[in-house]
């Protein structure tokens, strides 16, 4: 079980950081994918830095928890996951429930499951040093 879910987050780290280098470097072609639009120039900084440099520390964090002896890093992206489904919530309180809030919501505590379920069960992996 613990390898498929290191597995798991590997794939979750490499995802995350595939969103990394699309808002980095082709932000235009995430806008629709995200439903998020830049109005002007400033607008690309925001999506390059804010939601590529999110999704680079998320990457970040991800993979190097993926290691053995390092799933207490796996915290942070878990605090992350758990801010965002914050924002989420109220993004679904205020605004109302929709198809892609349930499916983003769903995708969220999928992630955030593994990777907590992850950080908890891959710290008594004994090839751990």
């Amino acid at each position: 079980m613990q390898k498929g879910l290191r597995v798991a987050v590997v794939l979750i780290g490499v995802s995350m950081l595939l969103g990394a280098a699309g808002f980095m470097f082709s932000p235009d072609a995430m806008e629709a994918q995200f439903s998020v639009v830049a109005s002007r120039v400033d607008g690309m900084g925001t999506l390059r830095g804010d939601l590529g440099g999110l999704f680079l520390t998320l990457a970040i964090f991800t993979l190097y928890g993926s290691r053995p002896g390092k799933s207490a890093w796996l915290a942070v992206p878990v605090v992350f996951m758990l801010a965002v489904l914050f924002g989420r919530t109220v993004h679904i309180l205020i605004d109302g429930l929709s198809q892609p809030a349930i499916r983003s919501t769903v995708i969220e505590i999928i992630g955030l499951v593994l990777l907590e379920t992850a950080r908890r069960k891959l710290v008594s992996d004994q090839t751990e040093v």
